[in-house]
This record gives structure tokens, sequence and C-alpha cells, in this order.
């Protein structure tokens, strides 16, 4: 939708939404068992034997491919003996069964039951079929792997719709993993997201972002099914402020990946993002990026799509931030959000360099597993705090004011949420969740 059509006006956000173990409840039915949840990256399940267990609210599933790497899988992570939790929530690789630590029950990587022990024991039999893993649904995107608990949901190119051509030339399905991060902190789930929905506290709590994008010409989108977009001008500075006589550090270190030297453009500020398009252009098929697909504003601009419920996906040409927020099984109050950093490789065939990396996207000092794969990081709120993580400077200011926003509106004078314009995809996406709690 165009700008002028967007409004925030007439939006009741009630301070039980994010309070109320009701609602909390509510949504455990009808939006993590309804809808399209991102679960895992295709790169965690290319290897035979691996898969990924990911856990949502009260609920958990586990995803995998077949040998011939074809065919996903997807189905509760419960055993149809006692109900036992199968596998930890994470990534694991090498499995030919997937065996209940309880009673040694044995199922295929296809969620199929292969076998108990004692089944004469069993006066019922044990029909296959029946006790097979409950089946949930799986699609894959640009890398992306997609569940959905609701077997009557429709695919999910529908869900996603819009989005599918706004993210079209992004390379996302390429990228490598190079950090994964998990927090646990005190907020409901939903005011992450409101946070990461709107660039009206951006002056206030991020004032470093005026030396490399600009918010104040950023451009909002909004999308069937409860998503959003936002469009950001990047390789520049904020329009509401002063020119600097020089570039910014930010603008200096994009253009030196380039090739450029940041001092030819003291005075002269405004020519570097022309500046920076024009030399990627020149670099095409060069210095290992192919930038043929995109168009001069996605070579410089940083963009960030929400889907709905609770994925925000913010990137650049060169890498991508895949931010989720879940909820706690229990506790409206607290919540998980994770953060994958992924960087797409410069390809060899196009001249590219080992070790090169994206002007913005640069590679983590985080630990690799054995098996090569970046091991995932999973802290609370107070280590970040406390300075002994961060997940970037920006994350880290949003982690910081969310706890106080949860803790404000727990209290008895706060009623109810009064949006502004500005903050027209919260908004939407409350809009969304109405329609989907009824």
């Amino acid at each position: 939708m165009p700008n002028d059509t967007l409004t925030a006006a007439n939006t009741i956000i009630d301070r039980a939404r994010y309070v109320s173990p009701e609602v909390h409840a509510r949504e455990l039915e009808a939006i993590w068992r309804k809808h399209w949840l991102l679960a895992a990256l295709s790169s965690d399940l290319q290897a035979p034997g691996a898969c990924v267990a990911f856990d949502i609210g009260a609920d958990s599933l586990i995803i995998t491919r077949s040998e011939d790497a074809t065919t996903l899988s997807a189905f509760h992570n419960a055993c149809s003996h006692r109900g036992t939790r199968l596998l930890a929530e994470g990534v694991h690789t090498a499995l030919t069964a997937i065996r209940c630590p309880y009673h040694a029950w044995s199922f295929a990587m296809d969620g199929h039951l292969r076998s108990a022990p004692d089944p004469n024991a069993f006066s019922k039999g044990l029909p296959t079929e029946r006790l097979s893993l409950r089946p949930a649904k799986v699609a894959e995107w640009k890398g992306l792997v997609f569940v959905c608990m609701d077997l009557n949901a429709p695919p999910l190119e529908d869900f996603l719709g819009t989005v599918m051509e706004r993210v079209a030339p992004f390379d996302i399905a390429r990228m490598q993993l190079i950090e994964d991060q998990t927090v646990s902190h005190g907020c409901n789930w939903k005011a992450i997201i409101d946070n990461f929905a709107e660039l009206y506290h951006v002056d206030y709590i991020h004032p470093q972002h005026r030396r490399f994008v600009d918010c104040t010409n950023a451009r909002d989108e909004l999308y069937a099914n409860g998503h959003t977009g936002v469009f950001v001008p990047g390789a520049t500075t904020d329009q509401r402020y002063p020119v600097p006589e020089a570039p910014t550090d930010i603008q200096s270190m994009q253009l030196a990946a380039l090739g450029l030297d940041p001092k030819a453009f003291i005075g002269r500020v405004r020519d570097v993002p022309s500046a920076i398009v024009a030399a990627k252009r020149a670099q095409s098929g060069k210095n290992g990026f192919d930038y043929t697909p995109y168009t001069d504003t996605q070579l410089t601009e940083v963009w960030q799509i929400n889907l709905f419920p609770n994925i925000i996906l913010s990137g650049s040409p060169e890498g991508l931030w895949v931010m989720r927020s879940r909820p706690h099984p229990k506790d409206p109050s607290r919540s998980y959000f994770d953060k994958w950093t992924l960087m797409l490789p410069p390809d060899p065939a196009l001249g590219g360099k080992a070790g090169q990396a994206g002007a913005l996207h640069r590679a983590s000092t985080n630990a690799a597993t054995p098996s090569g794969r970046v091991a995932r990081d999973v802290f609370e709120y107070a280590d970040v705090a406390a300075g002994r993580k961060s997940m970037t400077d920006t994350i880290d200011q949003d982690l910081s004011l969310l706890a106080q926003v949860q803790a404000g509106m727990e209290s008895s004078g706060f009623t109810e949420a009064w949006l502004s314009e500005r903050e027209v995809r919260v908004a939407h996406f409350h809009r969304a969740l109405d329609a989907a709690l009824g």
C-alpha cells in the first residue's frame, strides 16, 4: 500500500493482550497452532540424519529430511506412548531413528513407529498408523523452513503472498549462518514484535542510526495476512539532522569495502549512496557478488519485513538478520528472542576471495561446533545488561527498554496503547491478531 492510505486510527490495543493468562492461552490455540511458523534453516537439514526440534509455546515439533533429500517431514515432538518429549530443542545430527528416552519406542525419521519393546505386552496391539507421531505441515522458502500444526491451513505461498515478490531478488538461500543467539527476556512476545514494527523510537534509543540510515524518509508497507515491511534509505545520514562534513564511520567502512576513498567525499556526503551504487554496478560479477537482480535503491537501502505472527527479517543484498519472538509456555510476561545472522559468501566464480565479507554483515567470532555449524548461544537478558553478551548495539538498546515496557503495561496506570501514524505497522499487526483471536 502507498503511504497515504496507511492509518493507525481506531486501533485499540488493550493491556490485557500483554499481561493476561487467558489471552496467552487463547493465543496458544488461535495463533501458534493455526499459523505458519519459521522453524529452521534449510542448511541445518541437509546432512543425512539431521533434524531440528523447534519449541513454540507449549508445543514442540521435529523437522527431518528424507535420505534422498527430496522430502521434508514435520511431526509433533511427543511420544505416542506416554507423551514424553523425544528430542531437546535445537539441531540434531547423524540420527538413524528417533528414540524415546523413557521406554525406548523407536520412530523412523519420517515419524512412523518402527518398534516398541515387548510388543506382546500390548493386548490392543501396536497399530503403526495410529501410533506414528502426529504430523504437521512443512514447507521451504528461500532456505527457511516453516511448519504449521493446522493440517487444513492454506499453502505457505498463499500465506506469504506479496512478501515473496518483495524479497524475490535477495539470495537468502545461499546465505550462511555466522551467529545463532537466543535470549530469555522479561516481556511479552508481542512487545518485541511491536518494537520492530515502528521507527518512532529510533531517534531516542538508537542515536547511532542517524550515521548510516535515513529513518525520516523510510516508507512503510502493509500486506495481507498481517505482514508488514519498512524500507530505509541506507549508506546515508538521517535528513532530520545536519549533514556532516565528512563521511561517518559506517559510511567510511562501506566505501572502503568497495575500494573507494572516504576522504574523497569530504564536503559531499550526500553523494555517498550514488557512489556506492555505481561501485557495486561496476564491480558486479567481478568481486564475488552479482548485483544485476537489484534496483539501484535496493543496493543501498536496508529493508525489514515482519511475517505474522512473530518473524522479523532485516537485510541487504549481502546479508540478513532472521529474528523470531517466541512466547513462554505459561508466563505472558516472559518470552524468547532468537537471532540468526546470515551472510552471503562471495562467489569464487564471480571473483570472490576467501574471507571477503559484505560491508554490513561481517563474520562473527562465535565458535563453531565440531561439525562446522556455528554453536547456538543461549543466555538471559541479565547477561546483555551486564555486558557479557551482545546481540549488536541496536538490539541491546531495544532489549534494555522492553522489560520496562512490560512493567509499565502490568501496572494499573496503563489501560490501552495510543498509536501515532508512525506506528501503523504496529496497528496492522494487532488488527491481524484481532482477526485471528476472533
